[in-house]
């Protein structure tokens, strides 16, 4: 019985190691593909060693299907990354390119939102879900995120452009005007401050 056990084993730990030989493999032949600008051929070289609880493969996989135009696919690989690793941040940023190349804007939203309560100050995602709701005119909910952004970065020309307009919707006008003439002192001549200025009598 000792010896049954002993055997399954090794068995067991043999395939563990000729599967992740595979695909150590299959990760450097579709890194020389890739960079010959072959993404469906590094696609099909991962698919041939695919392992569906391996986070790293499905990540790579998600990746592979965006740059060859598989959206869906990528979508999918990405979402099964994401339930690998629910704390991760890059596969839910790698699950936003295909979800907006498809469209899918809330898709985008519920993954910003993830990825902002397990980082709350990631300034990136701050900002790059404030446009959103900027472009959806939901001013209240991009000021919020666009506060946070120049809290963080005080001197940053996105930020401050998108939080003066954003105050400048809301009729903030002091302090749009304001946010609009440190706009001017990183851009001087800036034509979206210089408007917006001209906006507020």
């Amino acid at each position: 019985m000792k010896k049954m056990i002993f055997m399954v084993l090794v068995s067991t730990i043999f395939f563990r190691v000729m599967a992740q030989d595979n695909l150590q493999r299959a990760f450097e032949q579709s890194y020389v593909q890739e960079r010959a600008g072959n993404y469906v051929g590094a696609a099909q070289t991962m698919v041939g060693a695919y392992l569906m609880k391996n986070y790293e493969c499905n990540l790579r996989l998600g990746y592979l299907k965006y740059m060859s135009g598989a959206y869906a696919e990528a979508m999918t690989y990405y979402q099964r990354a994401i339930e690998l690793m629910p704390y991760a941040i890059e596969p839910r940023l790698g699950y936003v390119y295909p979800a907006a190349a498809f469209g899918k804007w809330d898709d985008v939203v519920a993954q910003y939102n993830a990825i902002l309560k397990i980082d709350p100050k990631n300034s990136i995602i701050n900002y790059k879900l404030g446009v959103i709701y900027y472009n959806r005119k939901k001013y209240s909910q991009a000021f919020t995120l666009f506060e946070k952004v120049v809290n963080l970065y005080p001197f940053d020309y996105d930020g401050l452009t998108m939080f003066a307009w954003t105050n400048y919707r809301l009729g903030k006008l002091p302090q749009a005007k304001l946010l609009f003439k440190k706009v001017l002192l990183l851009s001087p001549n800036d034509k979206s401050a210089l408007e917006g200025l001209s906006l507020i009598k």
